[in-house]
């Protein structure tokens, strides 16, 4: 954490202090998108003890601690934030999870959220370019186009891994195909006991 991170951070844990609620209000914890194999998010951060582990075993380098001014609750648990970098879905992260907040799931089954394409973004859609980079990097095949050449994502195969989001060459801040957690699948806890 540099300098102005930390002081970023430490203002956000004044504010917190002095006006309760304000941030937690302000970022729902439902907007993570978090590691595969994930277990249910009001068990997520009771489990993780925030060790870095599963950031450190990623090949990808995609799991980031979530800042405090983000989210003071979930502050430093891992998501993944598309945009800097896609999940690969190796599962790596689960293999070290030390307290089963991440865990090992079967493949077909990974789902970390669902990708949308914003049309007055995307330059096929409003400048009719050649651009179908989502098309190429979605490893599962869940971008396909319509009967004018126009990219669509299929939700239901979509994984949410967002390599597509990553490698968008739209040049503002936000891509034109975006991923959020929609649809996520997590490891549900029943008594006690993993589902």
């Amino acid at each position: 954490m540099n300098r102005k991170e930390f002081l970023v951070s430490l203002t956000a844990v004044a504010i917190a202090i002095l006006l309760p609620g304000t941030l937690i209000k302000r970022f729902r914890k439902n907007f993570l998108i978090r590691p595969p194999g994930s277990v249910e998010e009001k068990f997520f951060s009771k489990l993780c003890v925030r060790c870095g582990q599963c950031i450190r075993a990623c090949p990808a380098k995609c799991l980031k601690q979530v800042r405090l001014e983000r989210s003071f609750e979930n502050g430093t648990t891992p998501e993944i934030i598309p945009r800097e970098q896609g999940c690969i879905l190796c599962q790596s992260c689960g293999k070290v999870c030390p307290t089963g907040a991440i865990r090992n799931v079967n493949q077909e089954t990974i789902k970390i959220g669902t990708a949308r394409i914003y049309e007055n973004q995307c330059l096929v859609w409003t400048h009719q370019k050649e651009c179908l980079v989502c098309l190429e990097f979605c490893p599962v095949h869940a971008i396909y186009l319509d009967g004018q050449g126009r990219p669509i994502v299929n939700p239901e195969i979509c994984t949410g891994c967002g390599l597509c989001e990553e490698n968008c060459p739209v040049t503002t801040k936000e891509a034109a195909i975006r991923v959020t957690n929609k649809g996520e699948k997590r490891v549900y806890i029943y008594n006690g006991n993993y589902a």
